[in-house]
């Protein structure tokens, strides 16, 4: 019954409604599954696609006028659907695809290879602290966040004074969660748990591409930054001159895009 909400520009566009409304926003599908030991063919499939632009209320217009299953049968409106022998349904793949050298490879398994390496972009899990257009503003937001944080592990320290490491104070109960001064994620937390203070590195004020055509300064660091994959080895300094170029996922819910940087690449750029 279509209706996928996250999806983007034509493809969005020909999903369209939900029958649900505001309700959900994934896909929906009526799925029926028949077992029948004395069936003549066993593991057969068939599909309907309500179809393309429909409102909400000509989707529900459709199922009424349908009336039950076998109301499409009636009006022969059923695709039968043969699985391939990768078990794909629909958009089945083109074998063809296996004949092409890979992008990459860290199995092992491929002799053959385009680069020799590969990476995400740097997620941070606090785009809000570490992304800024202003080069002094992002200097002065990271400075306050890193003593934020600093001032957290003196205060733990001091709660955790004269205790064994098992009776330590629990980190979630302990902290101030101040959305304004820090985003706290597992790996902060885990160094808070460890009395480990960090400094601020001036070095780590680079110049990324944040999104398409959007250049930014960025503070790139392994430490306030939740992942940064391999980024530090493709750009190892923010004197490093590199080309990358970045690549929608399978994953994206926009079609395929790449795009090539010379800097470094936010995990969401594109």
């Amino acid at each position: 019954l279509r209706g996928n909400a996250r999806t983007a520009g034509e493809l969005r566009r020909k999903e369209k409604d939900n029958v649900f409304g505001m309700g959900s926003r994934a896909p929906i599908a009526i799925s029926l599954l028949v077992k029948n030991p004395n069936g003549e063919q066993q593991g057969q499939i068939y599909f309907h696609d309500i179809g393309d632009y429909l409102t909400r209320e000509e989707k529900l217009g459709k199922l009424i006028e349908f009336g039950s299953i076998a109301g499409i049968t009636e009006q022969q409106r059923w695709q039968t659907v043969t699985p391939d022998q990768h078990g794909d349904w629909l958009n089945q793949r083109d074998d063809g695809f296996s004949e092409y050298i890979v992008l990459g490879d860290k199995s092992g398994t491929e002799s053959l290879k385009l680069f020799e390496n590969y990476s995400s972009g740097v997620k941070t899990n606090r785009d809000a602290w570490v992304y800024n257009c202003s080069r002094l503003k992002l200097i002065n937001t990271v400075t306050n966040m890193v003593e934020f944080y600093n001032g957290e592990v003196e205060r733990y320290k001091v709660a955790s004074s004269g205790l064994t490491k098992s009776e330590w104070p629990d980190v979630d109960l302990f902290l101030n969660f101040n959305s304004t001064r820090m985003s706290w994620t597992r790996e902060v937390k885990q160094d808070l748990g460890r009395h480990k203070t960090r400094q601020f590195i001036p070095a780590g004020v680079v110049k990324a591409l944040y999104r398409p055509f959007t250049k930014t300064w960025m503070y790139f660091n392994q430490h306030f930054n939740n992942c940064v994959y391999q980024m530090p080895r493709i750009f190892p300094d923010s004197a490093a001159e590199n080309r990358v170029i970045a690549t929608t996922a399978i994953g994206s819910r926009n079609g395929f895009s790449c795009l090539i940087s010379n800097r470094l690449v936010d995990l969401n750029s594109m």
